[in-house]
């Protein structure tokens, strides 16, 4: 595996990763939304499962043919993709729940339909076709995690019951 390729395989990781750690830490601060806290601790394993993939094509030497340029494109959208996720954990702070679940559930859904747009451009276009196989699976997944919380959003979200006390950090 070249060197390029080993760089976007690492981005594409470590954008799957950070999505992990923000629905993690979503299922926690949404503990008293058993319907949410059941979604993101969802959404958080089959990010953690999409890492996994990724790193096991890694691993094995899926063909990259790619251009220079395409992976590099591919690489910068992966970054600014975990950056931005990055910043809307800090954002939400350590108890999102405070916070208008439907605001949280929107952004999540647009974050899930730029991760779809990101999987299914053309690098699987000039490679092998396990790399083509995981791509449009992840793609179809990301589309199924947006319509996940969209769902979620159609069904409205209620404050959680009264009496319940929130943690403080």
């Amino acid at each position: 595996m070249t060197k390029t390729a080993s760089r976007w395989m690492q981005a594409a990781q470590r954008m799957e990763t950070v999505a992990q750690g923000l629905y993690a830490d979503l299922s926690v601060a949404f503990s008293e939304h058993p319907r949410l806290r059941r979604l993101f601790q969802r959404l958080a394993a089959e990010e953690e499962q999409h890492a996994m993939r990724i790193q096991l094509l890694q691993r094995h030497g899926g063909k990259f043919a790619w251009p220079r340029e395409v992976v590099e494109r591919f690489c910068g959208q992966c970054d600014a993709m975990a950056a931005e996720i990055e910043v809307l954990r800090k954002e939400l702070g350590p108890f999102p729940a405070s916070n208008d679940a439907m605001s949280v559930l929107r952004r999540l859904a647009e974050m899930e339909d730029r991760f779809c747009s990101i999987h299914a451009q053309d690098l699987a276009r000039n490679a092998g076709p396990e790399v083509q196989a995981l791509f449009a699976s992840l793609a179809t997944q990301d589309s199924a995690h947006r319509e996940l919380i969209q769902t979620a959003m159609a069904e409205g979200v209620s404050r959680p019951p009264a009496g319940i006390a929130r943690p403080h950090g």
